[in-house]
């Protein structure tokens, strides 16, 4: 055997054994996949009821979308979606048009936030008795280059938090069934270095350099001072959860533009799937302890926090947090019928 064929055979022999890890890699993954979807037809079967009415944010894609497909393979869910690109949005459920509701969501816009949260709070009260849940779940991670710091605030934290704090005062003035909600946090929020100092500095665009992990934080300690409030007054049982590490185009501003593609098959070998997290964020607002409590950080359906007794040497950050955002999107103005 001459050195080329040698060195042929080998080429051949690697990309072989490639080959099979590959194979081997795709078909775990799909076994994950099919586990996690069959988790969360098991859990609607047992929570949804003749007529569950569910609420996401941020379905265009990633684990919302997943989340929205997903949950449409129960015949009795029925889905509001908030989303900036409401054409994009229908097409894309366009199969399922007559049980989904696509109505224009821009975080970004206070106004826009008070409108659907208007929508939220008629779609969630009409309809049968069954399953009632909002999942706040559009996020970014880090804004295009072109785009200011504070979208991240926005919308992980301060749109989330005057969609939710509305829709309870919407929901105090009437008896209804309780609703369900769950703010997808992270993991990444324990490198957050938050503080009552930065709250000002924030409001001026002035985020530093750990804006996802602030507002994933900030997120957080609102859930762990006001749960018990919303539960009480408003009706809903408020959750954090995080959906894991997921494989999505969350993180696609991280890199460069070029070298995003490429890191497709590491993201698939290291994270989870959407199918994976959209049932770590689904179970903490679909299992049954769901609207016996509030105020949990979940895991699926493992409990990481009691954020009301863990975080309550941070009471007086939480509390500054809710002032300061309150201000930040004339919370009680628009509750008091602000005239857009």
């Amino acid at each position: 055997m001459d050195g080329q064929s040698w060195v042929n055979q080998l080429v051949c022999a690697t990309a072989a054994l490639g080959g099979v890890a590959c194979a081997a890699v795709l078909a775990r993954r799909a076994q994950r996949v099919a586990k996690a979807r069959g988790h969360l037809q098991a859990l609607l079967n047992a929570s949804a009821g003749t007529d569950a009415r569910i609420v996401i944010t941020g379905a265009s894609s990633g684990i919302g979308q997943e989340l929205a497909h997903q949950m449409l393979r129960h015949p009795s869910v029925t889905l509001l979606l908030g989303c900036r690109d409401k054409k994009r949005t229908e097409e894309k459920f366009r199969k399922q048009q007559h049980r989904t509701k696509v109505h224009r969501l821009d975080l970004l816009d206070p106004d826009s936030v008070q409108a659907f949260a208007d929508e939220a709070h008629l779609f969630l009260k009409e309809g049968q008795p069954g399953l009632r849940m909002l999942v706040n779940n559009a996020g970014v991670m880090r804004p295009p280059a072109s785009g200011k710091g504070d979208v991240t605030w926005q919308t992980n934290f301060l749109g989330p938090f005057l969609l939710t704090e509305l829709l309870a005062r919407l929901r105090s003035k009437e008896q209804s069934e309780p609703v369900r909600v769950v703010q997808v946090s992270s993991r990444l929020e324990k490198r957050s270095e938050l503080n009552a100092e930065m709250l000002e500095s924030i409001g001026r665009g002035e985020v530093g350099d750990h804006a996802y992990a602030d507002s994933k934080r900030a997120l957080m300690l609102w859930t762990s001072t006001r749960a018990q409030s919303l539960a009480f007054k408003g009706g809903l049982y408020c959750h954090c959860a995080t959906p894991g590490m997921v494989d999505t185009e969350l993180g696609r501003y991280s890199v460069s533009p070029w070298l995003w593609p490429l890191t497709k098959p590491l993201r698939m070998l290291l994270l989870r799937s959407p199918a994976e997290g959209a049932i770590a964020v689904a179970a903490a607002g679909l299992r049954p302890q769901a609207t016996t409590c509030f105020g949990r950080y979940m895991d699926g359906e493992a409990q990481l926090e009691d954020l009301v007794l863990s975080r309550m040497g941070e009471k007086s950050l939480a509390v500054a947090l809710v002032k300061w955002a309150s201000k930040a999107t004339a919370l009680e103005q628009r509750a008091d019928g602000y005239d857009r």
